[in-house]
């Protein structure tokens, strides 16, 4: 993995550009320990950080540029798995190459058969290509968004990239934060492509090129997306056994790297289930497992990873942490965000990250499973929502009052939390339902709390891009579609990449995905067990009682730091004076809502967590609101 960086303009690049990029590029070193790469030709100025995995040599050097005066140049962030398939098929049209890179495949593959050269890039990446014959910048994100890159137009008429929203930060004029994207941050606890926390920045979406050239508006073009039609209707034994041939082949391929490498095991499903596929592929005991453990037992599934790690007889490392050590890798991590991510899973995925790092550069994680195979506390939902929104006003009415008499709890994942939330997303429209069930504020509460940010319905419209399913299914493209990318896939990169560690995911395969989205609900969601196929075809491969556990999440006791070791800070945050002198936030709302927590009445944790970090990052970053 890396970080790019650069900038293109109307005209010659000077060496005032040379020296900007050259800033940005230093704000990505994190991204890339191992080397910095700088070139300006023509146009463009391409800045590069290193994290090396394949071709360590100087021959996978970026950013990268091939023979010839006019040839393209890459800066590129990411992996192509299969690239030896495609570096055969373009030696057979008359490539040579120099070295052994997946970078050099993709640059030669453009030179091959220009944009469309995307999508046959099977891997996870974030790209810019400038083209000095057709005057082009070219960027291109994977098709799930593991990777991300952001880009603003400036007044002069040049265009910056670069992989973090900081590294952009030298290249603007007096930033300012978006309202509107700050209140789409509270719905949606992150900021879904287009969106970004600045003015005038964007995120390229996933599975998006996007083409300029001076003197022209940047072109956006999806060149893939995800399709639940037809729906593949195959024997349960059949799919049962496509869906592990496929899962083994995209784990083996994930295997490729010249440095050591690990897997990120919570004990959940997903996470085992990479570890089974791998030990047909390799001798289980060479195979190096991760887990984080906490002292708070009811946020504990060492035990259950440790069971995993002893079946197949891995090399298993385990770290557990207590109040402190955490609360101290919240600052660090905290610090380092370029954007507000409401996720607090984020704090033990960085821990893991950190953990492993001091020993592998490479790790594969269970990130996809859920969204895919219908594996989370949603899809039991929706179906006990069918059944109260057609119960008798009454009963509905006793159901509501009983909720709001359950005392507040800060056990994770306590009944009051989960009945609250169920009740609080009810509605007839299933993506909105699913939306407000996950996000931390409802888009009518972000819309009066963040001042300026627009009507609810503004808040929403990513909805409207998405192409979901008829029935039960469709709900999963939201999970896919936004909260994937925008929460998931955001949190595990900026937690890796803080340390300089790669994290590859599986599930998110596109051939494998492809498979998985056809397949009929059923198979996904039988009765209440989730992930119905993936756990039949684990049968005999995994402990029983992994295969029975339910799901437990990533996370920790935020709401109860709030009111304890963090309420100091937090009380000085949340101080409705100074809310309202700031002049983004309604102060008096944030203070009703820190009172009834603080107080007991209610459980705010994630309302209130949410704010937390926008107001540390604010802090953090200085920029105008």
């Amino acid at each position: 993995m890396c970080g790019i960086a650069g900038l293109v303009r109307p005209g010659p690049a000077t060496a005032q550009d040379e020296a900007l990029v050259a800033e940005m590029t230093a704000a990505l070193a994190h991204r890339g320990p191992d080397a910095s790469g700088l070139l300006r030709v023509g146009h463009a100025v391409f800045g590069h950080r290193r994290l090396a995995i394949l071709e360590r040599s100087d021959l996978g050097a970026q950013p990268m540029v091939l023979e010839g005066e006019r040839a393209p140049v890459l800066s590129y962030n990411g992996e192509v798995y299969r690239h030896a398939v495609l570096r055969a098929e373009l030696e057979a049209a008359g490539s040579r190459f120099r070295g052994g890179s997946d970078t050099e495949v993709v640059l030669r593959a453009y030179q091959a058969w220009g944009r469309d050269s995307i999508d046959r890039l099977d891997g996870m990446f974030a790209l810019a290509i400038w083209d000095p014959n057709r005057k082009e910048l070219l960027l291109a994100r994977d098709r799930a968004g593991q990777k991300p890159l952001y880009y603003a137009l400036r007044p002069d008429g040049s265009l910056v990239f670069a992989s973090e929203l900081r590294a952009l930060l030298p290249a603007l004029e007096a930033p300012r934060v978006s309202r509107q994207a700050i209140a789409k941050y509270l719905c949606f606890d992150g900021f879904p492509a287009p969106e970004t926390a600045l003015e005038g920045v964007r995120q390229l979406p996933p599975a998006t090129r996007l083409t300029w050239g001076p003197a022209r508006e940047p072109q956006l073009e999806r060149y893939w997306e995800r399709r639940y039609s037809p729906v593949l209707e195959i024997d349960p034994h059949e799919a049962e056994r496509r869906l592990w041939e496929a899962f083994v082949t995209s784990v083996e391929r994930r295997l490729m790297s010249d440095v050591p490498l690990g897997v990120f095991l919570s004990g959940g499903l997903d996470s085992s289930a990479i570890v089974a596929a791998m030990a047909t592929r390799t001798d289980p005991r060479r195979i190096r497992t991760f887990a984080i453990g906490f002292s708070e037992k009811s946020y504990d599934e060492s035990d259950a990873a440790a069971r995993v790690a002893r079946h197949f007889g891995t090399q298993h490392r385990v770290q557990v942490l207590d109040e402190a050590q955490l609360l101290k890798t919240l600052d660090e991590v905290l610090d380092h965000l370029d954007e507000p991510l409401a996720d607090a899973s984020l704090i033990p995925t960085y821990a893991l990250a950190r953990f492993a790092r001091q020993e592998v550069t490479v790790a594969l994680g269970g990130d996809g499973g859920d969204e895919l195979l219908a594996g989370y506390d949603t899809v039991l939902a929706e179906r006990a929502a069918s059944l109260y929104m057609h119960a008798p006003r009454v009963l509905q009415s006793l159901v509501a009052r009983g909720v709001a008499r359950l005392p507040a709890s800060s056990h994770k994942q306590s009944l009051e939390f989960r009945a609250r939330r169920f009740l609080r997303g009810l509605g007839p429209d299933r993506l909105q339902r699913n939306l407000r069930w996950f996000g931390s504020f409802l888009p009518e509460e972000a819309g009066s709390l963040v001042r300026g940010a627009g009507s609810a319905d503004a808040l929403t419209r990513e909805l409207d891009a998405l192409r979901p399913p008829a029935g039960e299914q469709g709900a999963l493209e939201l999970w896919a579609g936004i909260y994937l990318p925008t929460c998931v896939l955001t949190k595990v990169d900026r937690a890796s990449m803080a340390v300089g560690l790669e994290v590859r995911a599986p599930f998110l395969d596109h051939e494998l995905s492809e498979f998985l989205t056809s397949l009929p609900y059923r198979y996904k969601l039988r009765g209440l067990t989730r992930k119905w196929l993936l756990k039949r075809a684990l049968r005999g491969r995994l402990p029983p009682e992994i295969l029975k556990r339910p799901k437990q999440g990533f996370s920790v006791p935020c709401g109860e730091w709030l009111r304890g070791p963090l309420r100091a800070e937090a009380e000085a945050r949340f101080e409705a004076a100074a809310l309202e002198r700031q002049g983004l936030l309604d102060g008096h709302a944030v203070q009703r809502l820190w009172r009834g927590h603080v107080s007991g009445q209610a459980d705010r944790r994630k309302e209130l967590w949410a704010l937390f970090v926008l107001l540390r990052w604010l802090d953090r970053f200085e920029v105008a609101v």
